[in-house]
């Protein structure tokens, strides 16, 4: 887990969409920052295909050392961005983009205070205006944090790999959010939950799992998965990451 920087109380995301034309490919990039716009280390993008939190994911990315996050897309439209960093609270954002333009996002604000305030959750408005307040708020209390016990993978055939996480949250309120990222192959995926969620949309604790093909580029004991879950206040885990076995 990186180490929060003390010095800091919140911190600002530099985002930047862009859409080429003819051979150049439609491209997300980014890079999380502290207020001091000094970066602020490693972390795990999550994206989805269609509106945030109601579409299909499809794709991950890996946040490096310095804050930054490169993602190619197929095409232009609406994509959700599912953005995760230890000691940090889980935010999403969504983005739109038409074929063949490109879009730079820059200091976009999510103003959580005062909708906060108002609701007594942060669930996802409209994205604001207003392109100086973006703020990637910390998450002073840990109590309330869905917690991972366990993540474990295994061949079930030669071709197959199970994925199973097991997820408990003090407040029971888990969101459909129980995440995987192949930083090989970069497809992402949402765990399968062991039953259906509540009506008031909570999903239920206990063993997340789910069924994925083996890749050629995998390297067992060597490829690297990346795993994260959030509540529906946007509460997160750490970022676990495990690797493949060996068969």
């Amino acid at each position: 887990m990186a180490l929060r920087p003390q010095s800091l109380a919140s911190a600002t995301l530099l985002l930047a969409c862009c859409v080429g034309t003819g051979e150049i490919p439609a491209r997300i990039s980014g890079q999380l920052v502290g207020l001091d716009e000094e970066p602020l280390g490693s972390g795990m993008v999550l994206i989805e295909r269609g509106p945030v939190h109601n579409g299909t994911y499809e794709f991950g990315v890996s946040v490096d050392d310095y804050g930054r996050f490169s993602a190619e897309l197929p095409n232009g439209g609406t994509w959700g961005l599912h953005l995760y960093r230890d000691d940090y609270l889980y935010v999403p954002l969504e983005i739109t983009i038409e074929e063949h333009q490109q879009v730079v996002l820059t200091n976009l604000t999510i103003d959580w205070g005062p909708w906060m305030d108002l609701t007594g959750q942060p669930a996802w408005p409209d994205q604001p205006s207003d392109a100086t307040l973006l703020r990637l708020p910390w998450d002073e209390d840990v109590s309330d944090n869905p917690i991972l016990h366990d993540v474990s993978m295994r061949w079930v055939s030669d071709e197959m790999l199970e994925v199973t996480a097991e997820v408990s949250d003090p407040t029971h309120d888990l969101s459909r959010m129980i995440l995987a990222h192949d930083t090989v192959t970069g497809f992402g995926y949402a765990l399968n939950p062991p039953s259906p969620p509540d009506a008031e949309g909570n999903y239920p604790e206990g063993v997340y799992s789910m069924l994925v093909y083996a890749d050629p580029r995998h390297v067992p004991g060597e490829s690297i998965w990346q795993f994260a879950v959030s509540d529906n206040l946007c509460n997160d885990t750490p970022i676990w990451e495990i690797t493949i076995p060996e068969r």
